[in-house]
């Protein structure tokens, strides 16, 4: 191919450049050809742009999607670890000095967005001084027992169990067996219920 030296070619940085000119001015092009180019370029941009605009709502639709999953999966499992809960200062943490502190724990898995769900609720009792037939030994916050819950708790080797209720308004109750509720008792022990 000859080079054409003309100063209409290349631009101010010397770079070649093709002037815009109509179908009509090429010679050999036919404005009727399927294959030319330059033959309803109109409508080929206007295509391009209906694409675009398709794609831009299915992104804008995943988008929404993948916020929605994402508030979804955020709340799916929860452990609130253990929380102390109130106990008289005298009673608190001591049958067993060493051992666990007075406390709870929820565990939920799954959410109301999915439809199914489960909670897993926990108390450990690590308390002393318990006398008498029937005594509070703590109060659980408000919500915690949806249900009344009721135990079986060990004490001394050589005494009978206690019976330990966590009630729906927060109340621990320690039930003590005739034969043990002259002596002081205690109550070191972990339950766990499902809801």
């Amino acid at each position: 191919m000859t080079e054409i030296n003309h100063r209409y070619l290349t631009d101010k940085n010397g770079e070649i450049y093709f002037p815009k000119v109509h179908v009509e001015a090429l010679l050999g092009v036919k404005d009727t050809d399927s294959e030319n180019p330059f033959i309803e370029i109109n409508n080929k941009i206007s295509n391009l742009e209906q694409i675009i605009e398709d794609q831009q709502k299915v992104i804008e639709k995943n988008k929404k999607t993948a916020e929605l999953h994402d508030k979804t999966l955020s709340d799916l499992i929860g452990d609130t670890g253990w929380i102390e809960y109130q106990v008289p200062p005298d009673m608190k943490n001591k049958a067993v000095n060493s051992g666990f502190k007075c406390a709870i724990r929820e565990v939920r898995a799954g959410n109301d967005l999915i439809g199914k769900h489960f909670v897993v609720r926990s108390i450990r009792l690590n308390v002393s001084e318990i006398t008498g037939a029937s005594i509070q030994v703590a109060q659980l916050p408000t919500g915690f027992v949806t249900d009344n819950q009721s135990f079986i708790a060990r004490q001394n080797g050589y005494r009978h169990p206690i019976t330990i209720e966590c009630l729906k308004n927060g109340k621990v109750m320690a039930y003590v067996h005739p034969d043990d509720q002259n002596k002081t008792n205690w109550v070191y022990q972990e339950f766990t219920w499902l809801e």
